[in-house]
């Protein structure tokens, strides 16, 4: 159960960052920017697996309106007719939609005077949430103001971003980038852009289990008590099979399985009733939860078999070790003392 509701949550996030962020980013490295006659773009195009191969163009900026100035990342994209930005960004700078706002590149162009700031306006259409992976203030801008402000060629890129037709394992899909592009090339894929936040997922899982793990030991412990005050109050009965000929071995099993079945009814009875509350509670969406804060409006629940088989052959090997102990005391009991005390 609790690790249904860990991975419904989990699950919301992963395909969050799979949706908001690009499955790879191909960049240059140690060389200029991509031009049209590298055909990268092609080729990558053409790879088994990719959706779509997007050119983008990423710079420093100074974001300037009236008396105000900030600094933030700036990046080209397809498909956009004016600026959009963070709202931490749009409001450090009292922006609002339609108001015309002045960028200035870190880049320069030769004029008369000598050297001067490439300066750029445009208005503000749009203020949308940061994406999940982003981490300092960004805004983005139509690619061809973009090379314009970084100084770039006609059709230059910085890079591509990728969307593949199963971004569940981009970590295949790189290699065959690299190998395919050859040097000069550095490609990431979506989890080395959220690295943080991936590895505190995987740790908050492992957390999770190690918890359930020890809650797990604990409750064989109460089966090993069990398991011995059923030895204890059934020492004459055995003590009895000894005396017909059942040899310790047997004797000791048949304590052993009966530990042990207990053990295998108390996880299937819970594995049962866990999988079928938590199938329950996210079919129906039982458990909402504000969508403003959330971005989600009900409690998610994800059965992973995975787990659940961790799990169970969890609790049904600690159940077999735990009857251990009381079946082997039977084992080793002394028959004439038991038949003596038990009159």
């Amino acid at each position: 159960m609790a690790l249904a509701l860990l991975a419904g949550f989990q699950g919301h996030i992963r395909e969050r960052l799979i949706a908001e962020t690009p499955h790879l980013t191909v960049r240059p490295e140690g060389r200029g920017e991509f031009l049209p006659a590298d055909g990268l773009e092609e080729k990558i195009s053409q790879l088994p697996g990719v959706l779509r191969v997007t050119p983008f163009v990423r710079g420093r900026v100074w974001v300037t309106q009236s008396s105000r100035s900030t600094p933030a990342d700036a990046i080209g994209r397809e498909g956009l007719s004016g600026i959009v930005m963070d709202p931490p960004l749009a409001g450090a700078l009292a922006l609002l939609p339609g108001v015309e706002v002045t960028l200035v590149s870190s880049r320069t162009r030769l004029s008369p005077l000598g050297p001067v700031p490439i300066v750029l306006s445009l208005p503000l259409s749009g203020i949308v949430p940061p994406v999940t992976s982003r981490r300092k203030p960004e805004l983005e801008l139509p690619i061809a103001e973009a090379r314009r402000l970084m100084a770039l060629p006609l059709d230059a890129a910085s890079g591509y971003e990728i969307r593949m037709k199963d971004p569940r394992d981009p970590s295949r899909m790189a290699e065959e980038i690299r190998l395919c592009a050859g040097r000069g090339v550095s490609v990431s894929t979506w989890e080395d852009s959220n690295r943080p936040l991936v590895a505190a997922l995987k740790l908050e899982k492992i957390v999770l289990f190690t918890t359930i793990s020890l809650i797990v030991i604990v409750a064989g412990l109460n089966l090993a008590a069990i398991t011995a005050v059923l030895a204890a109050t059934r020492a004459g009965d055995a003590a009895v099979l000894a005396v017909l000929g059942a040899p310790p071995s047997t004797v000791g099993r048949v304590f052993l399985a009966a530990g042990v079945l207990l053990g295998l009814a108390g996880t299937a009875g819970g594995a049962v009733f866990g999988t079928t509350l938590a199938h329950v509670l996210d079919r129906f969406r039982l458990i909402p939860l504000p969508t403003r804060l959330y971005s989600i409006d009900h409690v998610p629940f994800r059965l992973e078999p995975a787990d659940l088989a961790a799990v169970v052959v969890l609790s049904c090997v600690w159940s077999v070790l735990v009857a251990l102990g009381p079946s082997r005391a039977v084992a080793r009991m002394n028959t004439v003392e038991v038949l003596r005390a038990n009159g």
